[in-house]
């Protein structure tokens, strides 16, 4: 739906930028001073993100069984087993430069939760899709970068968002169908999933700060 993607990169591009600005994501900027913990850090926080979001857009599902298709394009299971084999694999090979107590703190975590405050579930998971598969698209970019600078660095959830980043363009095109369905096919509808879409990466943002915090 052209309405809402022109909102949706217009009226989300701040808080885009912020985030590419924020610790740990600003460490894509210049590579050459590339960190494995700060690697890690970036794992962790979007660890908590695909944790948080896909059990959004569960809920949301079980609920309003039109957002199934949509849904589907997560590839959740295969998002967050490639974030486990990662992780695991930073542990092993850079262990002598490793602080095992990098991922971010549980208690942090529920309390950013708790100020989650989306215009409604619907609205949100569609929010969360959004932000999901639009953080896929650089990311073959991304593995193919850390691969030319160290074969070693563990780039098994980059590829497995490459993959979501298939889904892009039928998202888009599904969208339109739903949002009718779903009575968001309005102004009002616009918006609620455009201030939806900053509530998330206000989460992201907020994530990143308390990790860089610890």
């Amino acid at each position: 739906m052209h309405t809402l993607f022109t909102a949706l990169k217009r009226d989300t591009y701040d808080k885009h930028t912020t985030l590419e600005d924020t610790h740990p994501f600003s460490l894509f900027h210049n590579l050459s001073e590339f960190n494995t913990s700060t690697y890690e850090d970036v794992l962790s926080v979007m660890s908590v993100f695909h944790s948080a979001t896909s059990s959004h857009v569960l809920s949301a599902k079980s609920e309003t069984p039109s957002l199934t298709s949509l849904a589907e394009m997560l590839n959740t299971d295969e998002v967050s087993a490639a974030l486990y084999r990662d992780t695991n694999a930073l542990h092993c090979d850079f262990a002598e430069s490793f602080d095992t107590e990098r991922g971010v703190d549980i208690e942090t975590v529920n309390t950013l939760k708790k100020q989650l405050s989306f215009r409604g579930q619907n609205s949100a998971a569609i929010a969360a899709i959004y932000v999901w598969l639009g953080s896929s698209m650089g990311a073959n970019m991304i593995s193919r970068r850390l691969a030319k600078l160290n074969n070693d660095i563990p780039t098994a959830y980059y590829s497995a968002m490459a993959g979501c980043a298939k889904a892009w363009v039928p998202f888009k095109q599904n969208v339109e169908h739903i949002l009718a369905e779903l009575t968001l096919d309005n102004d009002k509808g616009v918006r609620d999933i455009v201030e939806d879409a900053n509530s998330w990466f206000s989460f992201l943002i907020a994530l990143g700060n308390a990790q860089t915090a610890k």
